[in-house]
């Protein structure tokens, strides 16, 4: 199992950047990992985030 390094971004008023690790397969798709990203910043942030446009960007993956 290896680990990739998301850079999630949220443009509020402000832009609110976080990078988040998260566990993934060698096989896995983009798109899975972003949604585990999303996920665990949830988490990490107490259960919500704020409201604004989002996008996500894989910086690094390990196999």
């Amino acid at each position: 199992m290896g680990k990739a390094i998301v850079k999630l971004i949220i443009s509020t008023y402000a832009i609110e950047e976080y990078v988040v690790e998260v566990p993934c397969e060698k096989d896995d798709v983009e798109e899975l990992i972003i949604a585990n990203a999303w996920k665990k910043l949830k988490e990490d942030e107490g259960g919500s985030l704020p409201y604004g446009h989002r996008t996500a960007e894989i910086i690094k993956r390990t196999d």
